[in-house]
């Protein structure tokens, strides 16, 4: 997977600030309904709690994924559900995203666009205009 490829799907998923913003989305879509304690769900995608709280609410603010709980219980029902309507960058995501080389790749971009956006003090990097700048420049 290339540099600009990564950038591009990052950019076109739309929502993926953190490393484990990331690492949760490609955990959901392999485990799509999951009953998992806070703890069970951190351990298993390596991040620390207040960071997986933080990824958490960007992906069910995004609507990709809902959670459930049972009073009585620990453990939420997550249920990873992207917009059928705008599924374009799912087959696109999971392609690369489960293998090793499109996951470093994804990581590095995201990576990358984190360090940018801290660097100019700004929000979130509008990735997709900065790469056709980029082809554009390159090409012209």
């Amino acid at each position: 997977m290339e540099r600009q490829e990564a950038l591009w799907l990052i950019a076109r998923v739309g929502v993926l600030r953190h490393v484990c913003d990331l690492d949760l989305l490609i955990f959901f879509v392999r485990h799509p309904r999951s009953l998992l304690t806070s703890e069970q769900l951190a351990a298993f995608v390596g991040c620390e709690l207040p960071q997986l709280s933080a990824s958490l609410d960007v992906l069910i603010n995004a609507g990709l994924l809902t959670r459930t709980q049972n009073p009585t219980h620990a453990a939420r029902l997550y249920v990873f559900r992207p917009d059928p309507t705008d599924d374009e960058w799912l087959p696109s995501f999971i392609r690369h995203a489960f293998t090793r080389a499109g996951r470093i790749a994804l990581r590095e971009a995201l990576g990358r666009q984190s360090a940018e956006a801290s660097n100019r003090g700004k929000g979130p990097v509008d990735l997709v205009t900065r790469i056709t700048r980029g082809r554009i420049a390159s090409n012209g």
